[in-house]
């Protein structure tokens, strides 16, 4: 099974350096419009790298010729999005400022 994962992770590596390897050669502004690409493509990387998959959707996911490839143009047609996270990331670390803030006022001494 882990072979089968593995094969996987090679594959869609394999293409993703086929990929990077276009991006190089590209003018600047090409390279800039190709980066949310290349960002959601190496996290679909990283998420063929763990155990978490099925084995049978690895095995179908190998029969694809570009799996990686197949795996960002679904994401692209679905709803999904980072901006949720990253609006939760956000709100997260400013209420942590705050609370250091009061913190930190707390244990100023009065004058």
């Amino acid at each position: 099974m882990k072979d089968l994962r593995q094969r996987l992770y090679d594959k869609a590596s394999a293409e993703q350096t086929a990929f990077i390897d276009k991006l190089k050669i590209m003018p600047p502004d090409a390279i800039i419009q190709s980066a949310y690409e290349k960002v959601i493509r190496d996290d679909i990387l990283s998420a063929f790298e763990g155990e978490e998959l099925p084995i049978n959707h690895v095995k179908e996911l190998l029969k694809q010729p570009f799996p990686l490839s197949a795996c960002y143009d679904e994401w692209l047609s679905n709803d999904y999005s980072h901006m949720q996270d990253i609006r939760d990331t956000i709100s997260e670390l400013a209420d942590s400022l705050i609370q250091q803030r009061k913190d930190k006022q707390k244990n100023e001494p009065e004058r």
